[in-house]
């Protein structure tokens, strides 16, 4: 008999990660899923740590915080091969902003490190800001985020005590294609809060661009929630929730995203001959 597959799809997916958890947390749950999967079906899978092929290969395609939500591209198999273009290209995000205090960790987890007066603020004012964030901007990061700095992660380094005062964080250059202000957040507040609509390069963070729009209007502003709209060519409407998370549903999501892109194929090759004709 032919060895029983270990992957019965292999490509992408998207799921809608749930709050509090880690993106790491995501693709652990998945793979301990699909590999419970093979085994009832008869696979042999070798130890996760070995390098034979015969292991339920999964990864993500960019980090969402723990305290956001919404879409995280899968790799399942070979598609694990295909996430490095989604690390790098567009996102879209729908956050909420709190104006008068930052955080360490610039959203709701950290504790408060400055308070700032908010009552000179109105919606013009953050209107009249919102377009020195387009464009291709110099960006700090934030201390609690994965950056390397000569070797360790920056949130080692904060959760080890330091403050940004006690690292030199380098601005890097992103780009924010589209910022839109939201006259009200996601729990239906308005000023002090209010909401925004971003679509940007990788490596940008929304939490930085908050605390920044809140300096630019000569206050404090800290991110209250974020949620990941659109990643490439998934939005939310492929995201699939927690409560449906299957073998099933993520072989058919799978399944069904590669038949969309043997389409856009197929189209491309079609569009190459009608043009050489």
């Amino acid at each position: 008999d032919p060895p029983v597959q270990v992957h019965l799809a292999e490509g992408l997916c998207a799921v809608h990660k749930p709050l509090e958890w880690t993106s790491n947390d995501v693709v652990s749950y998945i793979r301990g899923m699909l590999e419970r999967d093979a085994r009832n079906r008869g696979a042999k899978l070798a130890k996760r740590r070995s390098r034979s092929k015969n292991k339920v290969k999964v990864g993500h395609g960019g980090t969402l915080d723990p305290l956001a939500t919404g879409v995280l591209v899968l790799g399942i198999g070979s598609g694990t091969k295909d996430l490095q273009h989604y690390l790098s290209g567009s996102k879209k995000y729908t956050a909420g902003v709190e104006l008068g205090f930052e955080t360490e960790t610039l959203d709701m987890e950290g504790n408060v490190t400055r308070t700032a007066a908010f009552d000179h603020i109105t919606t013009e004012s953050v209107q009249n800001v919102i377009p020195q964030f387009t464009g291709k901007i110099m960006q700090t990061p934030p201390i609690f985020s994965a950056i390397r700095k000569n070797g360790k992660r920056l949130y080692e380094e904060a959760r080890a005590g330091k403050t940004v005062d006690d690292i030199q964080i380098d601005a890097r250059e992103v780009e924010v294609y589209r910022l839109e202000y939201l006259p009200e957040d996601h729990n239906g507040k308005s000023l002090p809060c209010f909401g925004l609509d971003a679509e940007c390069g990788g490596g940008t963070y929304i939490r930085s661009l908050v605390r920044d729009i809140g300096c630019a209007l000569d206050s404090a502003a800290t991110m209250t929630s974020l949620e990941r709209t659109q990643q490439g060519q998934f939005t939310l409407e492929d995201a699939i929730l927690k409560d449906d998370w299957s073998a099933e549903a993520i072989y058919s999501a799978v399944e069904k995203c590669n038949a969309k892109l043997q389409q856009t194929t197929d189209e491309d090759d079609k569009e190459e001959a009608f043009t050489d004709a």
